[in-house]
């Protein structure tokens, strides 16, 4: 008995087998079905050539020219470090060798006041004499060595391991946050002040009762020291200066995490101050009243006011700018309306503060506490809604992406690294992976 055709309502008689699908067909929908694999296979191979253009366009840096300016920005600041350290310690034996010239000096010139006052005294005793040969010959004996001595310097050859730069790969695009009311890390903080925190390519700085505390990738506390300057408003990272930026109510520091040691910024005034960030040549600090300033700083050579920003350019008479961040010449401000009780998130460029996109926040009700946001990857933001206890994930267009509920009232948020999220709450610290 003849095949009929395996086309579905087709009475004819199977004439041909198709040995890709393995199906019989007659004539006519054998040419339409080898017709169809045809033009499949030509839509294919236009896509992998498609995918093959995009590959090359890959290939013009545009992804990887930030890590080679991230490993240039760590060869400048190695070679500045070493020779920060090659001027101190060249100083030291200068200083080292002048002092042992003026103590030598000093010596020489007080017996030579002792000879003189003893050649004008009529009766000079052989006791005096005695003591003064005693005295000589002390400092000839001190002369010898002087002469004989020689600096030997003890140098430890300077070791780089291959871990302290550490390459990731990140996708950008799909930063799993769902998961985040679940930290794999908690810094217990039982004051209920606020808890700002900061971070580099390698170190987190917070705040934590009375204490500066530094804290590795390892989430392991390496360093600390006591805070004396009462609350901390914001700090924030100058990859510039090499040093953190600790904002307190009305003064500003500059903490050296190698030494930890704390210094008044003295050309910054006292105002009221809020919030901080930098970017590669400004530090910016906002005041806190209704019609904010942002007041610009230059960072080389040294930190001198360069321009205050004032209202209505940046924001109205009625509005607090809550937060400032930095990100790739742009700078983010959270704005509260309290006229209105509005909230929202504006993308700015550093030049001229202009105008680049805005974003209502879903916020209702008064905000007496942060609106406090962190930049991500590829130019997205993340804005921490304090009374609700969400975090609005924002696109780089300004459009909102997702909102995320969270256990506990976020107060600070910060990217440690690629991929370590830190989120500061009434309580503690918690650390989250992306």
């Amino acid at each position: 008995m003849p095949t009929l055709c395996a086309i579905t309502n087709c009475k004819s008689v199977s004439r041909a087998l198709c040995y890709v699908c393995h199906e019989s067909l007659c004539r006519e929908h054998f040419d339409d079905h080898d017709h169809s694999f045809n033009s499949l296979l030509k839509s294919l191979n236009t896509k992998v050539k498609n995918f093959d253009d995009r590959l090359e366009d890959l290939t013009n840096e545009e992804l990887i020219e930030n890590c080679y300016e991230k490993l240039d920005k760590w060869r400048d600041d190695s070679y500045k470090t070493i020779d920060r350290l090659y001027e101190k310690k060249c100083q030291e034996i200068k200083q080292r060798f002048h002092d042992n010239l003026n103590q030598r000096q000093e010596k020489i010139t007080e017996l030579q006041t002792k000879i003189t006052d003893l050649l004008q005294e009529e009766d000079i005793s052989r006791q005096s004499i005695n003591l003064l040969i005693v005295d000589v010959e002390n400092l000839e004996e001190e002369m010898n060595k002087l002469e004989q001595t020689i600096f030997h310097i003890n140098i430890h050859p300077l070791i780089l391991e291959n871990k302290s730069i550490m390459i990731e790969e990140i996708n950008t695009t799909h930063f799993n946050l769902t998961q985040i009311s679940y930290p794999y890390h908690i810094i217990d903080c039982s004051n209920k002040l606020s808890k700002p925190t900061a971070s580099n390519e390698q170190y987190l700085l917070m705040y934590r009762m009375h204490n500066l505390h530094l804290i590795n990738r390892e989430l392991l506390p390496i360093k600390q020291i006591a805070w004396p300057h009462g609350r901390i408003w914001d700090m924030c990272w100058s990859s510039t200066l090499n040093r953190f930026i600790v904002m307190a109510h009305f003064e500003v520091y500059l903490i050296d995490e190698n030494t930890m040691s704390i210094e008044r910024i003295e050309t910054i005034l006292r105002r009221n101050w809020w919030s901080c960030t930098c970017s590669d040549t400004s530090l910016y600090l906002s005041t806190y009243e209704q019609g904010t300033s942002i007041m610009e700083f230059s960072l080389q050579p040294s930190i001198e006011l360069i321009k205050e920003w004032k209202s209505p350019l940046i924001c109205h008479k009625h509005e607090y700018i809550k937060d400032i961040v930095c990100n790739n010449q742009t700078i983010a401000l959270t704005i509260y309306d309290k006229k209105f009780l509005t909230k929202r998130i504006e993308l700015r460029s550093i030049k001229h503060f202009d105008y680049i996109w805005s974003l209502k926040l879903d916020i209702e009700g008064e905000c007496h506490n942060s609106l406090r946001c962190c930049s991500l990857y590829d130019n997205q933001w993340l804005v921490a809604d304090f009374h609700n206890q969400r975090l609005f994930h924002i696109r780089n267009d300004g459009k909102l992406k997702t909102i995320y509920s969270y256990k506990m009232s976020p107060w600070y948020i910060t990217l440690f690294g690629p991929n370590i999220l830190v989120i500061s709450t009434q309580n503690s610290v918690n650390f989250h992976k992306l």
